[in-house]
């Protein structure tokens, strides 16, 4: 079923404009209301990530902000928390060693732990704050762990912001908690809402959202859990957030 639902997009433009385009091709309407951007913040250049023995990507950004800094991986091996982040990998010309297919840091520290022991010197490329894992099971498992901020995500500013009247059957896809935040902070209206994942989804539950939980990290699943129609299979890999 179509009719009489709009789904509100709430990721970064450009992430935005790709699941818009599928959604509407499958004949949803959609509303664009990117509430995050990332900004990147000074790197140290003097750091040799080929010194390290792994690096691992837990979101496409960070692959991006990685290579934008100018940082070669050399002889390290990579990995990348889900197919989206191995998606950006391939399309960086870089190797994804690991072949995890996890849902959230966490996990994706468990699937490294099963494969790689030992200890070893791990670097994880991202945002300035991120949750404890796979940080905290990596470095209680011996590795030495180093953290490398590369941009911060920020609340796009209100008035830079779309006017959306919400309307019954409107339906929020949310793939962080970070656009949750963004999201209570711009409006006083709760609709029903998508999370892309447990990790959005327990930010969502106490701001009020009814929130139901996608089985996997892609608009395919997104739109399965909100009760809506099956989108045809896409030309390309979905990419987590």
């Amino acid at each position: 079923m179509t009719e009489g639902h709009r789904i509100i997009l709430t990721r970064q433009r450009d992430r935005n404009k790709i699941w818009a385009a599928r959604l509407e091709a499958a004949g949803y309407a959609v509303v664009e209301a990117p509430l995050i951007r990332y900004e990147s913040l000074p790197v140290d250049h003097d750091l040799d990530a080929s010194a390290f023995d792994w690096i691992l990507f837990t979101s496409p950004q960070g692959v991006k902000a990685f290579t934008a800094a100018g940082f070669v991986p050399g002889d390290a091996r990579m990995g990348a928390l889900g197919a989206g982040t191995a998606d950006a990998l391939k399309t960086a010309g870089l190797r994804d060693d690991l072949g995890a297919r996890t849902l959230d840091g966490a996990e994706f520290a468990q699937a490294f732990l099963a494969k790689i022991s030992g200890g070893g010197r791990v670097l994880l490329p991202g945002p300035d704050r991120r949750l404890p894992d796979p940080r905290a099971s990596l470095s209680a498992a011996g590795f030495e762990v180093t953290e490398l901020p590369l941009y911060k995500t920020c609340s796009v500013p209100a008035k830079e912001l779309p006017t959306v009247e919400f309307a019954p059957g409107d339906i929020v896809f949310f793939c962080s908690p970070s656009t949750v935040r963004a999201f209570t902070e711009a409006w006083n209206e709760r609709p029903r809402c998508v999370a892309i994942g447990e990790t959005t989804a327990r930010a969502s539950r106490p701001a009020g959202f009814e929130t139901v939980v996608a089985a996997t990290p892609d608009l395919s699943a997104m739109v399965l859990a909100a009760g809506l129609d099956p989108l045809p299979e896409p030309a390309t890999p979905e990419m987590e957030s």
